[in-house]
C-alpha cells in the first residue's frame, strides 16, 4: 500500500499521476518519477503535466517523512523509501507498458536500485544525482542520531542556501528577513540527525549500484548546485558501463532545474521527452 502520512500535506506536495491518452497506434509508455531528500512531488509536477500532454504517462509518489518540514523525518528508514519506490513501479506497471526511470537527487539511487533489479526498465534520467553528500560532517549523523537527535542546519553558512529553498519550497511566501520567521527557523529548520543517517546510507547504496547501471541514461548537472559535490557527477558518470550514455551541463543552473524557476527548465524538459520518445520500443503516443 503507498505510504499514507499522518500529517498534513498541501495539495502540490501530493504524489500525482498525470496519464496519457493512449491513440491507438503505439503502447503506453510511462515515466516514474522519484524525488529526492527533503523533496516532494511538487518539484517534478510542472514537468510532468508537460511529458502528459506529449503522450508520457508520469507517477510520482510521495517518500515516508517527506510532503512537510523536515522534522517529519524522525524515526523514518531508508528502507521505508526503497519500499516506496517499489510500490510505485507496481503502480507504474498497471499504468504503462514501457517504463522509464526519472530520479533527481536521492531518487536517483531509489530508482538505480529498481533499475538494476528490474532488466525491463527501458532507461533512466537521472537529474543532479548524488555521489557523495555534501558536507563531509553529514556522515558524522551515523553516530551523532544515538547522541543528539536533532541539528539545526541553519546555524551552518554551507547549508543555508540549500535549507532555505526547502523552506521555501514549503512555503513560496516566507520572508526571512522578517524576525518572526527568523525566531521560527530553528523550528522550522530543524532535521533529525536519524534521518540524515539515513540518507547517508542511501548514498553509499548508490556506490555499489553506478557500475550495475547498462541500461540508456541521461544525466544532468547545474554549475550551482549546494547539494552536489563538484565533480561527483562526472564520477558517476564515468561509472556508468552502458555505451548509450549522456551527460548534460548548465552551468547557470541549481540543484533543481526541472522546476521552471529555473531558465534552463525547458531544456530540460524537452531533453527528457526526446530521450524517452528516441529510446521506446513502442513508441509515444502523439501528444498536444
Amino acid at each position: 500500500m503507498p505510504f499514507q502520512p499522518t500529517y498534513p500535506i498541501p495539495q502540490e506536495r501530493e504524489p500525482y499521476t498525470f496519464q496519457a491518452e493512449p491513440d491507438g497506434e503505439n503502447g503506453r509508455v510511462g515515466c516514474l518519477m522519484l524525488h529526492g531528500f527533503m523533496g516532494s512531488p511538487a518539484s517534478s509536477r510542472p514537468m510532468a503535466q508537460y511529458l502528459a500532454a506529449h503522450g508520457i504517462t508520469v507517477h510520482c509518489p510521495l517518500l515516508p517523512g517527506h510532503g512537510h518540514y523536515p522534522d517529519k523525518l524522525y524515526q523514518v528508514s531508508h528502507r521505508e523509501w526503497l519500499a516506496e519506490a517499489e510500490e510505485a513501479l507496481a503502480t507504474m506497471r498497471r499504468l504503462a507498458d514501457e517504463i522509464f526511470i526519472i530520479g533527481h537527487s536521492m531518487g536517483t539511487v531509489l530508482g538505480a536500485r529498481l533499475a538494476t533489479k528490474y532488466r525491463d526498465i527501458r532507461g533512466m534520467v537521472m537529474i543532479t544525482p548524488l555521489y557523495d553528500v555534501p558536507d563531509y560532517r553529514l556522515r558524522l549523523m551515523t553516530v551523532l542520531r544515538y547522541l543528539m537527535p536533532w541539528f539545526y542546519p541553519h546555524k551552518r553558512k554551507s547549508m543555508q542556501k540549500l535549507l532555505r529553498e526547502r523552506v521555501r519550497d514549503f512555503d513560496p511566501t516566507v520572508d526571512f528577513d522578517d524576525s518572526e520567521v527568523q525566531a521560527r527557523l530553528p523550528a522550522m529548520t530543524r532535521l533529525p540527525t536519524s534521518g540524515l543517517a539515513e540518507m547517508v546510507k542511501v548514498v553509499d547504496i548508490g556506490r555499489e549500484l553506478w557500475s550495475c547501471l547498462d541500461l540508456p541514461v541521461l544525466v544532468f548537472q547545474g554549475g550551482h548546485d549546494p547539494a552536489v559535490k563538484p565533480g561527483t557527477i562526472q564520477q558517476i558518470y564515468d561509472l556508468l558501463p552502458g555505451q548509450d550514455k549522456q551527460l548534460r551541463t548548465f552551468p547557470e543552473a541549481g540543484h533543481e532545474m526541472m522546476r521552471p524557476f529555473e531558465p534552463v527548465h525547458a531544456q530540460v524538459w524537452q531533453l527528457i521527452y526526446e530521450f524517452v520518445c528516441e529510446r521506446s520500443e513502442v513508441g509515444v503516443a502523439a501528444g498536444a
